[in-house]
């Protein structure tokens, strides 16, 4: 409970820092995304379960792709939102409706 409690706090400072990327007034240049990066990085490791991981790494291919701020924030509301619902049980998301 305590290895969810830190993530969770983790992934919260970590949505409030591409928040204020996202708010910025001026260019954040090259400097924070790449600590962005490196933070996605180490909560992916620390995620709990598979169904965690994928969700950092979705947002860390949001970055990688030269996406928003506020793409890589989306990801990670949904990597949030599967917290909350109990994404430590590692369920995989269901096949899309498309495939």
């Amino acid at each position: 409970m305590t290895e969810r409690f830190e993530f969770g706090k983790r992934l919260d400072r970590l949505i409030g820092r591409v928040e204020a990327w996202n708010y910025a007034d001026s260019d954040a240049g090259t400097g924070l995304p790449v600590e962005v990066a490196r933070e996605l990085k180490a909560l992916a490791a620390a995620a709990a379960t598979p169904r965690l991981k994928q969700g950092v790494r979705r947002a860390q291919d949001a970055l990688d792709d030269g996406l928003s701020a506020e793409a890589v924030a989306a990801a990670l509301y949904r990597v949030r939102a599967d917290l909350a619902a109990g994404g430590a049980q590692g369920v995989s998301p269901p096949p899309s409706p498309s495939g």
